[in-house]
C-alpha cells in the first residue's frame, strides 16, 4: 500500500503535499504523506549543496524520473546529430541558427515585456547594433551571452566564467570583490518568509560560491540533474546585482556545452521558465527552499526541455524543406549557358528572411507539407562513365591527403572480437565489449560522447563505462583541453 501511494504522487509526477491534498481531495493526509516520504527515502541522492537554514539539497531519483532523464538525455544527442547534418550546408546552418536564436531572444524579450521584432535578430547576428535603443541593447547582451555560450566548449567551467557572464549584465565594481554587497528586498520587503530565506544573505555568498563550484567539481549525478542544479542555485544565491536569473540560465547552457553539447545548448530555452512557466518556477521554487527537495525543479525542467526540443525539430524541418522548396524553383537545368546568366543576374530571395517572417506567421501551427523530391533535368555537361562494380578506389586515385588508411575489419570479425573480450574480462559490461571492439584502432582517439551516441545511454553511463575501459587497461586516458579523450592501448 505505502509503496504504491510513494510511485502514484513519485513518478508520473512528482508531487507536493498540497499538490496531493487536492488530488485526493482531502486535508487528512498525514499517514499517506508520510507513505509518500517513505518511499522517496529509497531513491533520495544528497548533495553538498545547503540552503540558508543548513539543509542539504537532495534529488529523489525515482525508477520513473531517472528512465525520464535518460529519454531526454538521449533525445538531445540526437537532436544534436542532426543540427551537425544541416550545419554541412553554409545555408541551412544560417538559417538555422537564425530561427534558434530568434526563439530564445523572443522567450527573454516577452519575460522583460519588451517589443520583439524579427528584424532584431539579424541585427544582433550580423553585428549591426549601432541604431539599437536601451532594451534592443539588453537583448544584444543576451545574444553575446548565447555566443559565450556556444565557445563554451573550450573553456573550463569556472568561477572566472561566471565573472564573464556576469559582467554582460552589470556594470563591474571598483574593488576586486564582483559579487553583491546589498540584501534583497522581497514583494514584502522582508528578507526571511516563514522561516524560510528566499535568497542567500550577502555575507554567505562567498561560500555559497565555493560550495556550489565544489559540487560541481564532483559531483556524478545525470546532466540534466547538475543543469538542475546550476538554475536553482545560483537563482538563489543571486551572486550579482541585477540579472541573476538569467545568469544562471546562461552558466547553466555553458555547462551543458562544456559537456559536448555545444551546438544545442545556447538554443535549448531554458527561458522558457521566466516566461511561460514563470508561476509554476516561482511555485517551485519556493518548495525547494522549503523541503530542500530538487526533484521538484528537476520534473519542471524535464517537461521545458521537451517543449524546448519539439520546437528546435521543427525549426529543422521547417530550414530543410523550404531550402529544398527554394531549389526546385530557382535551380537552373544548366541546359544553356544564356540561361545560366539569366539566373545569376537575379539571385533568389533571402531564405532566411523569407523563413524569420513565415514562422512569425505561423508560430505554433507549422506542420510541414510534403515537398516533392526534386530531380535535376539531365546535364549537358559530359559526365565519366560510371566505375565497373567491385573495383576499388585507393587513396591516391581519391587524391586524399591521407595516403595510409587503417584496415577494417569485416562484421564476422568485429563480432568475434566482441565475444572474446567478453568471454575473456567479465568485468565488462555488453556495451562497454561492444563499442571497443568497433573502436581499438591504434593511433585513434574517442571521446565519452562517442561511447554515448554509439551505444545510446546517458552521459554518466558512458562516462563511468569509459573510465573502467581505461581503468581495465583498454585505453590510455588523456587530457585534450577541458575535457578527456581516450586512445587504445597494446593489449595483449
Amino acid at each position: 500500500m505505502s509503496t504504491n501511494q510513494g510511485e502514484r504522487f513519485s513518478n508520473e509526477r512528482y508531487l507536493t503535499m498540497n499538490q496531493v491534498s487536492r488530488a485526493l481531495g482531502t486535508t487528512l493526509i498525514d499517514d499517506i504523506w508520510k507513505e509518500v516520504l517513505q518511499y522517496r527515502n529509497m531513491f533520495s541522492v544528497t548533495i553538498p549543496l545547503r540552503t540558508v537554514e543548513r539543509n542539504r539539497l537532495r534529488v529523489v531519483l525515482t525508477p520513473k524520473i531517472n528512465d525520464r532523464l535518460n529519454q531526454l538525455d538521449r533525445r538531445i544527442s540526437r537532436i544534436q546529430a542532426r543540427i551537425q547534418e544541416v550545419y554541412v550546408d553554409a545555408n541551412h546552418q544560417k538559417a538555422l541558427k537564425t530561427l534558434l536564436t530568434r526563439d530564445v531572444l523572443k522567450t527573454i524579450a516577452a519575460s522583460y515585456e519588451i517589443n520583439f521584432h524579427d528584424g532584431i535578430v539579424n541585427q544582433l547576428i550580423n553585428h549591426n547594433i549601432s541604431v539599437l535603443n536601451a532594451w534592443e541593447m539588453f537583448l544584444n547582451d543576451y545574444y553575446r551571452g548565447l555566443e559565450l555560450v556556444a565557445k563554451s566548449a573550450n573553456l573550463d567551467f569556472t568561477e572566472a566564467l561566471l565573472a564573464d557572464v556576469g559582467r554582460l549584465f552589470n556594470v563591474p565594481p571598483l574593488s576586486n570583490y564582483i559579487y553583491r554587497t546589498t540584501e534583497i528586498k522581497t514583494g514584502r520587503q522582508v528578507s526571511v518568509i516563514n522561516h524560510v530565506h528566499p535568497h542567500v544573505p550577502v555575507n554567505q555568498i562567498s561560500d555559497a560560491i565555493a560550495d556550489f563550484y565544489a559540487f560541481m567539481a564532483t559531483s556524478t549525478l545525470p546532466t540534466i540533474v547538475q543543469s538542475a542544479a546550476i538554475i536553482f542555485y545560483l537563482d538563489y544565491i543571486k551572486p550579482f546585482e541585477a540579472h541573476s536569473e538569467i545568469i544562471a540560465i546562461l552558466m547553466a547552457k555553458a555547462f551543458l556545452a562544456e559537456r559536448e553539447l555545444a551546438l544545442i545548448a545556447p538554443y535549448l530555452n531554458f527561458e522558457l521558465i521566466l516566461e511561460r512557466y514563470r508561476d509554476a518556477r516561482d511555485d517551485v521554487f519556493a518548495e525547494v527552499k522549503k523541503s530542500a527537495d530538487l526533484t521538484y525543479f528537476i520534473d519542471l525542467l524535464i517537461n521545458v526541455l521537451n517543449e524546448s526540443l519539439q520546437t528546435i525539430e521543427e525549426r529543422i524541418v521547417f530550414v530543410v524543406t523550404h531550402e529544398l522548396e527554394a531549389e526546385k524553383h530557382v535551380l537552373p537545368p544548366f541546359e544553356e549557358e544564356t540561361q545560366e546568366e539569366s539566373v545569376s543576374a537575379t539571385p533568389p530571395t533571402d531564405l532566411f528572411e523569407h523563413a524569420q517572417a513565415e514562422v512569425a506567421e505561423k508560430e505554433e501551427t507549422f506542420k510541414p507539407e510534403p515537398v516533392p523530391v526534386y530531380t535535376p533535368k539531365k546535364s549537358a555537361i559530359p559526365l565519366p562513365p560510371p566505375r565497373e562494380e567491385g573495383v576499388k578506389v585507393t587513396p591516391e586515385e581519391a587524391n586524399l591527403g591521407i595516403t595510409q588508411l587503417p584496415p577494417e575489419l569485416s562484421e564476422n570479425d568485429i563480432l568475434r572480437l566482441e565475444r572474446h573480450i567478453r568471454e575473456s574480462d567479465p568485468s565488462l559490461s555488453r556495451a562497454q565489449a561492444y563499442f571497443y571492439a568497433r573502436h581499438c584502432t591504434m593511433g585513434k582517439y574517442y571521446s565519452i560522447n562517442d561511447f554515448k551516441e554509439v551505444t545510446g545511454c546517458a552521459y554518466e553511463t558512458a562516462r563511468t563505462s569509459m573510465e573502467h575501459l581505461a581503468n581495465s587497461g583498454y585505453y590510455r586516458k588523456e587530457k585534450f583541453k577541458n575535457k578527456f579523450i581516450y586512445t587504445p592501448t597494446r593489449k595483449a
